[in-house]
């Protein structure tokens, strides 16, 4: 069910036909304000030759994803340079697992790849008070296989990615709660990610350890993976793009997904 399908018709296929343009993937990615992480933008932030001044006013003319994402999707290009790779960012600020699995649902079944990740926000809502919002972990649990059903039929290939632990947004013990958590709900995504046979990465080590040895920094200020404690910093966004990075590479997801043409000649 998530193996590399051959007979697809879908991206990978699709464009490896007159030569004239290279062969295509599409990556979609469903999950929160995490994977969406969305900025502001104007061209004049980003031109060399046209800065704007200190304290001069700028336009914003567009919100743009950008985050662990957009990392995992340059890259992905840098290594593929034969294949035009295209980022579906399908995030949603906010959202819980019961939107999440509306969402997948709704989606076109095109896609190579999904990345899928959800279950910050259900967690959250509680220790918010948001009752009516918050999803228990039973819920949660079939609103992920309810998803990753979605997915499989949507895509050639799916891999799940765990949550990132809570930072400093509250209090260290409503931090502690949260995260306990939060932790038994990526377990439970695990479990059910397993049942679907689809691969699951979990990152929940990799921050913790890092969040920790950040701490013990003294002297100036310390770096950190969040920017609020719930959103990531840009350290903490390509720590992730890291880790999912590294899964790509060492299964080699994209490598079964290309198309036989993808490097000018036929793989054995």
């Amino acid at each position: 069910m998530n193996a590399a399908n051959d007979s697809s018709a879908r991206g990978g296929q699709a464009a490896a036909g007159d030569g004239e343009r290279p062969p295509g993937l599409t990556v979609c990615w469903l999950g929160t304000s995490i994977m969406e992480h969305r900025q502001a933008h104007s061209p004049r932030l980003t031109d060399p030759a046209n800065l704007p001044e200190v304290g001069e006013r700028v336009v914003v003319e567009e919100h743009l994803s950008r985050g662990y994402v957009h990392r995992v999707h340059l890259a992905l290009q840098l290594a593929h340079p034969h294949t035009a790779i295209a980022c579906d960012n399908h995030g949603q600020g906010g959202a819980t697992s019961r939107d999440l699995a509306a969402a997948a649902r709704a989606l076109p079944a095109a896609y190579d790849l999904a990345v899928f990740g959800c279950g910050i926000n259900d967690v959250w809502r509680s220790h918010q008070g948001r009752t009516t919002e918050a999803v228990p972990i039973e819920e949660y649990a079939r609103n992920y296989t309810t998803t990753l059903t979605a997915l499989t039929d949507r895509a050639r290939h799916v891999v799940c990615v765990s949550e990132t632990p809570f930072g400093p947004v509250a209090g260290p013990e409503a931090v502690a709660a949260m995260n306990h958590d939060l932790h038994h709900y990526n377990q439970a995504a695990a479990h059910r990610a397993a049942d679907a046979g689809v691969s699951f990465i979990d990152v929940w080590t990799p921050f913790t350890e890092t969040a920790r040895a950040f701490s013990h920094h003294t002297g100036g200020q310390a770096p950190t993976l969040w920017r609020d404690g719930v959103h990531l910093s840009d350290l903490g966004a390509t720590l992730l793009a890291q880790q999912v990075g590294a899964h790509l590479r060492e299964h080699r997801v994209i490598e079964q997904l290309l198309p036989d043409t993808a490097h000018g000649r036929t793989r054995a």
